[in-house]
């Protein structure tokens, strides 16, 4: 926003009337101080000029009367020089003491009045006052004296003359100044007026104005390019003031977008809360049904155990012994986990103990060998000497539903699942991985959840509760896409290892 100032269009209506709104008094007169100052001084100056002028005139007009009586001081004594050289009978004869006494006194007076402008003047004089005191003073001496006289009068004329034209002169300077002064000072008090009008009451009206825009939280800055000096410091605390305001207002504003996004972070974590909550509800629900057919199960699968012990006992086949053993292991593992479902419900811990990482990998992928379509091959890259203190059968449980989320999410694709185990620097590092189409951004984002699957078949509820029995050991686990396609699922578990 730009004020407009003379020569400029205003803002606005509004603007134009906020002449109306007054600006404090005791602001004005700080503002008027300094022109008045100013002028105060012009105006005395300008008397002590004129009073100096005035002085000064009155002084030369007394020096023109004292020289011109100098002069007819110098006509007089002529005067009687020459009436006294026509009454000498005898030229030849000396001068009668009366005249000699007269004349000695005009002299003595015009000397001591000193009022001569020709500077040799008063020496002349003092030079015919002793020649004609003397006592042979005849009349050629008192005609010599009169040439004399008339010589000093000639001059002291020409000196009269030029004074004159000089004091002449100097009066019309000093009318001509005088008269200047007289005109000159109410223009230069109307240009002051001018400028305290559009460089003092304008900026100060704009800035009565601004001010009660700034009730409105308008932070207009008022401009300071034509103000005055004076006003200037004024305007320029103003505009710091709305600018650290203008701040605070944004501080202000991004404080409640703040606090607005934390109240809906909290309202969303709570409806999260909320959701989580209903999920342990029904996992609940699904682990007492687990529990109850855990326990209903147990029953047929001693019956089965017992039919297969009976039928490897009766089997002659050497094959059909080893496959009878692997499905026996199986049985015997399915009843170990449904005592261990049995156990949970119980809050009863699997117990643990040091395995042989190798062993257990080859087991598993013996086992799993024959679950694998004929396209899908499982490869495992575990040292031989890997050993760890864990629950044997959880771990088994854990890659095994790794193993058969990756033949999943294959189909019936041809690809490879590989499973690999490395010691870590606190403990070890499982990776189960397959060359599919890669977890979904949901899956990566959120992580495992029950219920929710990368695949239409899926249930989530595989990689559910091998986070729960990584997340129960103080491990952790990752899922992530390999740069070189598929999905790779990372297990991470503390463990005691030994090479």
């Amino acid at each position: 926003m730009r004020l407009a100032y003379p020569g400029e269009t205003r803002l606005n209506s509004s603007h134009e009337e906020s002449g109306s709104h007054p600006v404090s008094s005791a602001l004005i007169l700080r503002s008027l101080r300094l022109p008045g100052m100013v002028l105060g001084s012009v105006v005395i100056v300008t008397l002590a000029l004129m009073t100096l002028t005035a002085w000064r005139a009155e002084t030369r007009i007394g020096t023109v009367q004292l020289h011109m009586q100098n002069i007819l001081a110098l006509q007089a004594l002529s005067m009687h020089m020459e009436h006294d050289y026509l009454r000498l009978a005898n030229p030849q004869a000396p001068l009668p003491a009366r005249v000699q006494k007269a004349l000695d006194k005009q002299l003595a007076a015009i000397i001591a009045a000193d009022h001569a402008r020709v500077a040799d003047t008063p020496a002349v004089l003092g030079q015919l006052r002793q020649l004609l005191a003397r006592r042979d003073t005849s009349h050629d001496t008192l005609l010599s004296a009169l040439a004399q006289i008339h010589d000093r009068i000639t001059r002291e004329t020409n000196a009269h003359a030029a004074l004159v034209s000089d004091v002449e002169r100097t009066a019309r300077f000093e009318f001509n100044l005088a008269l200047t002064l007289v005109v000159g000072l109410p223009l230069l008090a109307l240009a002051i007026l001018y400028l305290l009008r559009h460089r003092v009451q304008l900026p100060l009206r704009d800035l009565s104005w601004l001010m009660q825009r700034l009730s409105q939280q308008d932070y207009a800055r008022a401009p300071t390019a034509h103000a005055d000096p004076m006003i200037k410091p004024l305007l320029l605390r103003y505009n710091h003031l709305v600018s650290r305001l203008a701040e605070l207002e944004t501080e202000h504003q991004n404080r409640e977008t703040l606090l607005e996004q934390q109240v809906r972070a909290a309202s969303t974590t709570l409806l999260t809360q909320q959701q989580h909550l209903a999920q342990a509800e029904k996992l609940a629900s699904v682990g007492e049904v687990a529990a109850s057919i855990a326990h209903e199960l147990r029953n047929p699968l001693s019956g089965i155990q017992m039919a297969l012990a009976n039928l490897r006992r009766e089997t002659e086949s050497a094959d059909h012994v080893e496959r009878l053993d692997m499905i026996l292991d199986e049985i015997n593992r399915i009843t170990r986990l449904l005592n261990g479902l049995l156990d949970q419900a119980r809050h009863r811990p699997e117990a643990t103990s040091e395995v042989n990482l190798a062993e257990l990998c080859s087991t598993l992928a013996s086992l799993v060998h024959y679950l694998l379509p004929p396209g899908i091959t499982l490869a495992t890259d575990v040292p031989m000497d890997l050993r760890c203190v864990v629950a044997a059968d959880g771990l088994r449980q854990a890659l095994l539903n790794l193993i058969l989320n990756a033949r999943n999410a294959l189909g019936s694709r041809t690809g490879s699942i590989r499973l690999a185990a490395q010691p870590s620097e606190d403990g070890i590092e499982i990776s189960v991985t397959d060359s599919g189409s890669g977890f979904p951004d949901t899956l990566l984002s959120h992580g495992p959840r029950p219920f929710i699957s990368g695949h239409e078949s899926g249930t989530g509820l595989g990689l559910a509760i091998t986070r729960r029995f990584v997340t129960g050991l103080g491990g952790r686990i990752t899922l992530d896409n390999p740069s070189t396609g598929g999905a790779r699922v990372t297990l991470y578990l503390p463990c005691a290892t030994h090479a």
